[in-house]
C-alpha cells in the first residue's frame, strides 16, 4: 500500500510541477559581510565574520502588458561568526532560517533587464551556540527560537541568456525584536547570484 501511496504522490507532484513550471525560475543567491577584526580594551581583539545564502523557486501565475505576477518560495539561510581573545577564548556562532512564501511582481524596461518586488510571511528560526574557555573552565551553551517573520524586497535580474541570468536583491525579513544578535527587529541581507529559467 506504501509503495503504492508513494508513486501517486510523486507522479502527481511532476505532473503538477511541469503543469506550473511554464515562465518559472530558481535562483541561488549567495552575501557575506566581514571578516572584521577590532580591538575591545585590555588587550583583548575580536573577530566577525558572516555569510548567508537563499535558494528560491518561483513560478509565474499572471501576466499583463505592464509586469508579470509570480508566487515564490524563498528559503534564506545565514551564519555569523564572532571570536573574542582575552586570557579566555568565547566563540559565539549565530545561525538564522527565513521562510517566507509570497509573491513578486517583475518588469522588464528592457529585453534583458528586470525589476522586482517581493513580499511574503512564514516563519524565522535563530539558534545561538556559545562556547567559552579560560580559567580552568570549558562550557558549551546552546538554544533556537521560532517566531512569525514578514519578508520584503527588491531586486535587479540580467539576464545571460534565454535560461540563465545574474541577479542582486536585498532582502530584510522583520521579527520580534532581539533575535539573531540584533535589538531590534530587521534583519537585512543583500546577496547576489544566478537565476535558471524554464
Amino acid at each position: 500500500m506504501k509503495p503504492l501511496l508513494t508513486r501517486m504522490l510523486l507522479l502527481t507532484f511532476l505532473a503538477g510541477g511541469s503543469a506550473i513550471a511554464q515562465n518559472s525560475d530558481l535562483a541561488f543567491l549567495f552575501g557575506a559581510n566581514g571578516p572584521t577584526s577590532n580591538t575591545v580594551g585590555g588587550g583583548a581583539v575580536s573577530a566577525q565574520f558572516g555569510v548567508g545564502f537563499q535558494i528560491n523557486y518561483a513560478a509565474q501565475v499572471h501576466e499583463t502588458a505592464e509586469g508579470q505576477l509570480y508566487v515564490e518560495l524563498p528559503l534564506m539561510i545565514a551564519a555569523h561568526a564572532r571570536s573574542t581573545v582575552s586570557g579566555s577564548v568565547t566563540n559565539d556562532v549565530k545561525d538564522s532560517i527565513f521562510f517566507t512564501p509570497g509573491v513578486r511582481w517583475r518588469f522588464t524596461p528592457q529585453k534583458r533587464i528586470s525589476f522586482y518586488a517581493a513580499a511574503g510571511a512564514g516563519i524565522g528560526s535563530f539558534g545561538t551556540s556559545l562556547n567559552y574557555v579560560g580559567m580552568g573552565t570549558v562550557s558549551n551553551t546552546g538554544n533556537r527560537d521560532t517566531t512569525f517573520a514578514f519578508g520584503f524586497g527588491g531586486g535587479i535580474d540580467f539576464r545571460l541568456t534565454r535560461l540563465l541570468s545574474l541577479r542582486a536583491e536585498g532582502r530584510d525579513f522583520v521579527t520580534r525584536s532581539g533575535l539573531g544578535g540584533t535589538s531590534g527587529d530587521n534583519h537585512a541581507f543583500f546577496m547576489a547570484g544566478m537565476g535558471f529559467h524554464f
